[in-house]
């Protein structure tokens, strides 16, 4: 059995480097465009984290998203 640790990625993007970014998206409000996005941000910083639920907000300066992000947990780890 794998277990999973999931933390939240909070991420203030301003709103044209989110677009930038999500370009070829035909929808860039569709949670396959947040996940995307947070994708690159974890590649950024080397973090293997596994992507999951993203939400989003915005306004006209910013998007805001909220991604859920898991980690395997070594069974050594889970105690």
């Amino acid at each position: 059995m794998i277990t999973l640790q999931v933390y939240h990625q909070r991420y203030k993007v301003p709103l044209r480097e989110y677009l930038d970014t999500v370009q070829e998206f035909s929808d860039p409000w569709d949670e396959r465009a947040y996940q995307y996005y947070t994708i690159k941000q974890l590649e950024q910083v080397n973090d293997h984290g596994i992507v999951g639920m993203v939400r989003q907000e915005h306004d006209h300066e910013y998007v805001y998203l909220d991604a859920a992000v898991r980690y395997p947990v070594a069974e050594e780890e889970q105690g």
